[in-house]
């Protein structure tokens, strides 16, 4: 092992391969089971039935967001499927059209809304990202002046779930994004 001085400087190709190795192990294992609420933490220790069951050092939540990944697997799903999908599709692609965020801000704040809203620790809105634009949580002010038909959402939500089948997500994770996009219906709907 080679011990490194402290008034030497550390190769800039090592501190990205720590950064890669790092983000390497949290995709692996998953963010949500890495970060856990501070509630569910301390519920979790205290309730052991076993006294001769070993405290966990990692904490494993079972929520939905956990399950694909919390905000980055959801981010991932929405930038590799359910994005180029959507796009494609000539009726949902023309809302897309004269907007001043990009689809790439777009997908991050969703994915941090539904990471959100499916038991996940992102931020609901207020998020402000790299590129300065601002997530916002009101569905009517997000769309308003869109006027997105009902068809239209039926056919975002179902090329979403499309998606997640084609992804591999399991049924019963589909059709808990699903509720959460159909909760959102109203908001959207002729805005």
């Amino acid at each position: 092992m080679i011990l490194i001085s402290p008034k030497e400087h550390t190769p800039e190709w090592l501190k990205y391969l720590a950064i890669a190795l790092i983000c390497a192990l949290v995709a692996v294992d998953g963010i949500g089971s890495v970060m856990a609420d501070q509630v569910k933490t301390s519920t979790q220790q205290t309730n052991t039935s076993d006294s001769s069951e070993e405290p966990r050092l990692v904490i494993h939540s079972d929520s939905v967001a956990s399950r694909l990944g919390g905000y980055y697997g959801i981010l991932a799903f929405l930038d590799n499927y359910a994005l180029p999908a959507l796009l494609s599709d000539r009726e949902i692609a023309s809302f897309f059209g004269n907007l001043t965020e990009t689809p790439v801000d777009i997908s991050q704040c969703l994915a941090m809304m539904l990471d959100h809203d499916l038991g996940g620790s992102s931020r609901h809105d207020g998020t402000v990202l790299d590129t300065g634009h601002k997530c916002r949580g009101s569905m009517p002010k997000i769309h308003k002046g869109r006027n997105i038909p009902d068809r239209t959402i039926t056919k975002f939500i179902q090329i979403i779930g499309q998606q997640a089948e084609l992804a591999g997500i399991s049924e019963a994770d589909i059709k808990a994004v699903a509720k959460v996009l159909e909760q959102k219906r109203a908001g959207v709907r002729n805005k």
